[in-house]
């Protein structure tokens, strides 16, 4: 097999060379569609940029088939996604936040220039989408804290004052998937103009779940957003958008990959006033996994599995959200342009898991999150004469989570004795907890550009926040099925025993105020030859852990974390707009890096001491002719611990360590890369034209996907690594433009590769792992009809 790397540099050169002749012979050059974008919180040409952006327009997204953000991370190195229970986490050069239901994200999304920053705000569908882009490295002085790895910004398309719209439908055969989209743009008179779009999603799913005969995971999702537009005049443009979205989810895509763990009772982990004639920590209870579940669960990552819920706490997830945005953009003067935007935010977040992921009836967790977010900014954004451009605003937004875990055990699904160490002890039993937290930002920000010379700039911006977070926790232990705190003391044994939960009630506050710069220095070399050099600063906001089952203040609470990072960039046109070809090498080093844990009972958050991510990314397009388009991007990324000696231990490491009499497992990670990191990454597509006659055309869309390899995990166990991969993707489509209709077939994972986006360990049971498995090769047929 070719090394990826070279198998990238190879495509880039032989991708240059028939340009190279091409320019040669003198014959009209194709050119490439200027791409514009907002990184900078106002329109410029992606070329004119000095930030590492990868941009997607909506045109790519609907060619590609992508149906939600996860799949976008294909298509972008650098850039990876988890989706995980809590909802979806982002990683951008190595860095993302993790599991834990009181963690913002490090990588913030904005929608329409509203920040979305918990991780069920990314359950919106790709829905006629106007741009994606996707800005690597801190972002904090234009777009706030939480942009430590980056920010993802999405614009949906807008109303116009052009009357069309599309109705399409998309049947998949192989995860049973239908697919119906319909937008309608009409202008309304007055100088308003509307647009609607709406999508309707439903899913057999591809996992069999054997045990009750069914695929998984089912799903129903629908979306609807109402757009209207008012030109007021040729200086007034208002903007309205309403959003509501249903996500209904039957089952889960996890599965065991390792079915060979064991679950342990330790004597030393109970606290009872008993003397036994034993000097080392030694199981009052064991036994194996594979030895108590069906035997046709083989533990093999086959998208097969045997998992049964409760009757009573069934595994599903159900997300509904809502959301509006009103835009007023007004022109103080030629030069000067004033911006409102007013966001709301709300979703009800439901799920429920089998989260031993067995045919045992054995841990069942319900989980939900009720979040709601006001937020307002003001800009105001000009030039000073001919030399300086400038853009500045205060920024403030109001937000309340209140999230709650019921946990229950039964015991008796494995047969466990209810008779232990001469006592009668509960086989059954349920930890109830609820989360609540509420958080006052406030900024202001500003950044000028002091264009030197015609082909020299200097950029300097500044932030200045103050984050004010309240949050309260409560535990009950209480009785099997029960959500309120028994008086038996006997249940707080077992439950400490098992995953040190013990009843609580505390609350704590913190207040901090943060400063993020950014420097850039922008220099042509030429007209189409630009490079760069950047500096900034990043900040994520410090906060409360919602996972975490003690009384202890200090695990209760988090720190800030921080970075710098240096940028060296280039961005060329070339052969006279046929091509471009962007670079970057950056430097990052984190300090206080926050980090979310799972140690078999549940994930728990701390700082690790320093890491460090660099590396470089490249991306190349070129239009052959005017048929032939062709595109590669790659990167190589190196993202490690510099300092992190009290770093999670595996599960197995973890029950040595309680063996040996430490039940506070700790490994040294210094020098250990980080997880959702996969060293090479890349992606070489291409897009072919044919006109049939003079109102049809044909298009073949190939895309080719390579990931390194990574762990899902930061304790580094091999269990919990993806193997390298490629995946291939296509279209072919037939388009009539005279009747509007086009009909496509689109191919997924065509070499039906089995990945995953997220695993770990089976709760209590040493050694036994899950992990989500990826969707198998399909092939889908659309048919869209426009008018």
């Amino acid at each position: 097999m070719v090394h990826p790397r070279r198998w990238c540099t190879t495509a880039l050169a032989l991708a240059v060379l028939p340009a190279a002749g091409f320019a040669a012979e003198g014959k009209p050059r194709a050119q490439l569609e200027e791409v514009i974008v907002t990184a900078q919180k106002q329109q410029q040409s992606l070329q004119d940029v000095p930030i590492a952006v990868a941009a997607v327009d909506g045109a790519k997204i609907r060619d590609a088939g992508l149906q939600r953000i996860e799949e976008l991370t294909a298509y972008v190195p650098n850039f990876k996604m988890a989706v995980t229970g809590q909802g979806n986490a982002i990683y951008i050069r190595g860095v993302g936040s993790g599991d834990n239901r009181g963690f913002e994200q490090s990588v913030g999304m904005f929608i329409d220039g509203i920040y979305a920053g918990r991780g069920q705000q990314f359950q919106a569908p790709f829905l006629d989408i106007a741009l994606v882009e996707v800005l690597k490295g801190p972002q904090g002085t234009l777009f706030g804290k939480n942009t430590i790895a980056g920010a993802v910004n999405i614009s949906t398309s807008r109303p116009n004052d052009e009357l069309g719209g599309e109705i399409a439908y998309q049947y998949n055969p192989e995860i049973g998937a239908r697919e119906v989209t319909a937008i309608l743009n009409t202008p309304l008179g007055g100088n308003f103009s509307a647009r609607a779009a709406y999508k309707r999603l439903e899913e057999d799913g591809y996992v069999d779940n054997f045990i009750l005969d069914r695929d998984e995971a089912q799903r129903a999702e629908d979306s609807l957003r109402l757009a209207l537009r008012w030109d007021a005049t040729d200086k007034l443009d208002v903007n309205l958008k309403l959003e509501k979205s249903d996500f209904g989810i039957q089952g889960t895509t996890f599965q065991l990959t390792d079915n060979t763990g064991t679950f342990n009772l330790y004597q030393s982990n109970i606290s009872l006033p008993i003397n036994l004639p034993i000097n080392l920590p030694l199981p009052l209870l064991s036994f194996n996994l594979e030895d108590e579940i069906d035997p046709r669960e083989d533990g093999k990552f086959d998208r097969r599995k045997s998992d049964k819920q409760f009757d009573w706490q069934p595994a599903f997830t159900q997300n509904n959200s809502e959301a509006a945005v009103f835009t007023l953009e007004y022109a103080l003067t030629d030069t000067v342009t004033l911006t409102s935007i007013t966001g709301y935010s709300h979703f009800d977040f439901f799920f429920n898991l089998d989260a031993d992921f067995t045919d045992l009836e054995f841990i069942g967790t319900e989980n939900t999150e009720d979040f709601t977010q006001i937020s307002q900014e003001f800009r105001i954004a000009g030039t000073v004469g001919e030399r300086i451009d400038y853009i500045g605003g205060i920024y403030a937004h109001t937000q309340d989570l209140t999230s709650t875990l019921w946990l229950n055990l039964d015991f008796d699904a494995v047969g466990i004795p209810s008779s232990l160490l001469g006592l009668s002890l509960p086989t059954q039993l349920a930890t109830f907890t609820e989360f609540e937290q509420t958080t006052d930002s406030l900024a202001v920000f500003g950044q000028a550009t002091w264009n030197i010379t015609d082909t020299l700039s200097a950029t300097l911006g500044l932030r200045w926040g103050e984050d004010d977070k309240e949050a309260t926790k409560y535990l009950d232990i209480g009785e099997f099925r029960s959500k309120e705190r028994t008086i038996n003391p006997l249940y707080a044994v077992i439950a400490g025993a098992l995953n040190n939960s013990e009843n609580h009630d505390i609350e704590n506050e913190r207040s901090v105020e943060n400063v993020s710069p950014a420097f850039n220095l922008q220099w042509y070399a030429t007209e189409d030859v630009m490079s760069y050099f950047r500096y900034a600063k990043g900040f994520k906001d410090g906060g409360f852990n919602a996972s975490d089952t003690t009384s202890s203040q200090d695990a209760f609470t988090y720190e800030d974390e921080e970075a710098d990072t240096f940028e060296l960039g280039v961005k060329t046109t070339l052969f006279d707009g046929a091509a471009t070809f962007n670079a970057a090498a950056f430097y990052t080093e984190f300090a206080n890096r926050q980090v979310s844990n799972f140690t078999l009972t549940g994930y728990v958050v701390g700082n690790a001491a320093e890491s460090i991510t660099q590396g470089v990314e490249a991306d190349f397009r070129m239009a052959l002719s005017e048929r032939l388009t062709i595109g590669a991007s790659a990167a190589w990324l190196d993202s490690y611990f510099t300092s992190f000696e009290d770093g999670p231990c595996t599960a197995v490491q973890t029950d040595a360590a309680f063996r040996a009499g430490n039940p506070d497992c700790r490994q040294d990670l210094s020098g250990e890369g980080t997880d959702y990191a996969p060293e090479v990454t890349a992606s070489l597509t291409g897009q072919y034209v044919r006109p049939i006659g003079d109102s049809m055309e044909m298009r073949f869309q190939l895309d080719l996907n390579y990931t390194d390899e990574y762990y899902t995990t930061q304790d580094r166990d091999e269990a919990d690594k993806q193997d390298a991969f490629y995946k291939i993707n296509s279209r072919l489509s037939l388009m009539s433009f005279a009747q509007g209709w086009e009909l496509a077939l689109l191919g997924k994972n065509l070499t039906n590769e089995i990945t995953t986006s997220h695993g770990n360990d089976v709760p209590l049971f040493v050694g036994a792992h899950f992990a989500s498995t990826d969707a198998p090769r399909s092939v889908a047929v659309e048919g869209v009809l426009r008018f």
